[in-house]
């Protein structure tokens, strides 16, 4: 018997957070002479910036909702995913990557400067080619905004091969 969507949900959000957490203390850093914006970006991770990238909405402040997934006490009264099937998806979709994002950086990378998808718009976006991870700026570093089902990098606009150097703090 199939479990109800929401449930299905919570617990790949716990899932991913754990991942995720291991990011928190690591520096990503992604380095070309070929970038025309910066040579470096320098990509940090924040428990602030977990919720966002979920797809759900909750009322938790979103410390309070990152550490209730990691912790596993998050129950489903906790968040809504809306009822509409577009946003079903785009959750659905946004839990097929998330759950593995602490390994996404680990193998050579596809980056674009200056990304832009709908309303979406990002500083830098990278691909494995399964999906795009979209980050803005923060001052000293860039944090996620988005994570995106397959490869939205533009073919017309330059597309760089990265091997990301990861760095723990």
């Amino acid at each position: 018997m199939n479990q109800p969507f929401k449930t299905t949900i919570k617990i790949k959000l716990v899932q991913a957070a754990k991942n995720y957490f291991n990011l928190l203390d690591k520096q990503i850093v992604l380095a070309s002479d070929s970038f025309a914006y910066a040579k470096i970006y320098l990509i940090r991770f924040f428990k602030s910036n977990f919720l966002h990238l979920t797809g759900v909405s909750t009322n938790l402040s979103t410390e309070v909702f990152f550490e209730k997934c990691f912790s596993g006490s998050l129950i489903e009264d906790d968040f809504e995913i809306s009822t509409t099937p577009e946003q079903k998806g785009l959750v659905r979709l946004k839990m097929k990557h998330l759950p593995t994002i602490d390994s996404f950086f680990n193998e050579e990378l596809l980056v674009q400067e200056n990304f832009k998808k709908g309303s979406i718009r990002c500083l830098v976006a990278t691909s494995d080619g399964r999906c795009t991870i979209g980050f803005v700026d923060a001052k000293y570093h860039v944090r996620p905004k988005t994570i995106l089902d397959k490869n939205h990098l533009k073919k017309d606009k330059e597309i760089i091969k990265i091997k990301p150097e990861i760095k723990s703090l």
